[in-house]
């Protein structure tokens, strides 16, 4: 039952990221729901296993802008960045909370794979993206009570916002265009999902859980970028990567409902 109502949810969700419904938009947001069932029965193993080659891709996406920067241009690199970039920092977190490492490990782990990531967006022409990335990391690192780490993060932070402002690259914009009611859907259901994310992640641990509630940390703050400060670039911006951005999210925890993995 419960598991009904994740999928149900989820078709919401993904149905309000678009402002106009058509006949190939229905197709993509049919196929976000496949890749969720689809996640859903992906052995735990496998699923972890992905750790190290996301992270690893991560880097290897930094070596390629740096070896040759007209990478960039190739559409098909856009999403591929931006996949990697939550999903390595996503998964590198499941180990900090597990492992509990030093704490100078910690950060400079956690240090490298950011500038990485943010160093690909930028590369991508989006590095307003980092924002929404950072603040939840932020987030999830107070949940943690990382202080010391957050200090550094927020420094980071501060660095890159002093670095958009002095580029004149436009953070703010005049909003991308969402219905009223999709507004109420989207901020309803992402909240919903990150509500049982946190409250699992919270009573019962585990990597999985770890992974939801960063993914929908970042979903909600994310959207209240986008449409509460009209942020430049989001997810609503972008709503087709944003389906297979965000359907292995929930894939897992439509995986994890009712277990402790």
């Amino acid at each position: 039952m419960k598991k009904a109502i994740i999928y149900i949810l989820a078709s919401m969700l993904l149905y309000s990221f678009f402002y106009e419904i058509d006949t190939m938009k229905m197709i993509f947001i049919l196929l976000g729901l496949i890749s969720v069932f689809a996640i859903s029965h992906v052995p735990m193993r496998v699923v972890m296993g992905a750790k190290y080659p996301v992270i690893l891709l991560s880097f290897a996406g930094t070596a390629g802008f740096l070896v040759y920067p007209q990478l960039a241009v190739s559409y098909p690199v856009e999403p591929l960045i931006i996949f990697f970039a939550l999903y390595s920092i996503a998964f590198y977190l499941v180990t900090l909370e597990e492992k509990g490492q030093d704490v100078y490990k910690e950060i400079g782990g956690l240090s490298v794979l950011f500038i990485s990531a943010s160093f690909n967006l930028a590369m991508t022409g989006k590095p307003v993206l980092i924002l929404p990335l950072a603040l939840t990391i932020i987030s999830f690192l107070f949940v943690l009570g990382r202080h010391k780490t957050i200090l550094l993060m927020a420094g980071y932070t501060l660095a890159i916002i002093i670095v958009l402002v002095y580029k004149h690259i436009p953070v703010l914009s005049t909003g991308v265009p969402v219905r009223e009611i999709n507004r109420y859907i989207l901020f309803a259901t992402s909240f919903v999902f990150l509500a049982i994310s946190f409250i699992g992640f919270a009573k019962k641990g585990g990597q999985v859980k770890v992974l939801t509630f960063f993914g929908f940390l970042y979903v909600c703050i994310d959207l209240l970028l986008s449409t509460l400060l009209k942020m430049s670039e989001g997810l609503l911006y972008q709503p087709v990567i944003s389906l297979f951005m965000i359907s292995p999210f929930i894939g897992l925890m439509v995986k994890s409902e009712g277990k402790r993995i």
